[in-house]
């Protein structure tokens, strides 16, 4: 039998259910990014059948973007730094490993970024891009989830595709 998903083994909930789900949905992208590629080659993971998206970009664009978007959580302002990692996500090909390195170190640092945020600012504004679009934090911080989630599923698409070809 396969293993429940994280939000039903999390019996111990010490948050609140918004950054509960998101640390849920963190460590399953770690979980599924980590069986999904489990014995690609560094080139299977930056190869593009039919032309879509390489599973290395999607990697890490959910290191990226999870990043990013929490740095407007924390009502900041990204960096040049984060914008050049932005640029790079599709053309720097690092082998896997460098990757889910990565990815880990993301998802674990984003896990005490999450558990710093006051429950009590989930309705608080936070402005998001050069725009400035106003969201509700615990808006912005459910969309972090949800988008992560959409990467991680074109990564499981991807890898199976892959290993039909």
């Amino acid at each position: 039998m396969a293993q429940r998903e994280v939000w039903l083994r999390e019996p111990a909930v010490t948050l609140d259910p918004v950054r509960h789900l998101l640390l849920c949905t963190l460590e399953q992208a770690r979980e599924e990014i980590a069986e999904a590629t489990f014995g690609l080659s560094d080139e299977q993971v930056w190869s593009r059948p039919f032309g879509i998206s390489p599973l290395g970009f999607h990697i890490r664009h959910i290191a990226g973007s999870i990043d990013r978007l929490l740095t407007y959580a924390e009502a900041r302002e990204i960096s040049e730094e984060q914008l050049a990692v932005l640029r790079t996500e599709l053309s720097d090909a690092q082998p896997l490993a460098t990757l889910l390195v990565g990815l880990n170190a993301c998802l674990a640092d984003s896990r005490h970024r999450v558990e710093a945020l006051d429950a009590g600012t989930l309705a608080d504004t936070r402005h998001i891009g050069r725009a400035r679009i106003a969201t509700p934090l615990g808006t912005l911080l459910a969309h972090i989830a949800e988008h992560s989630s959409r990467h991680i599923g074109q990564i499981v698409t991807t890898a199976k595709l892959l290993r039909a070809l």
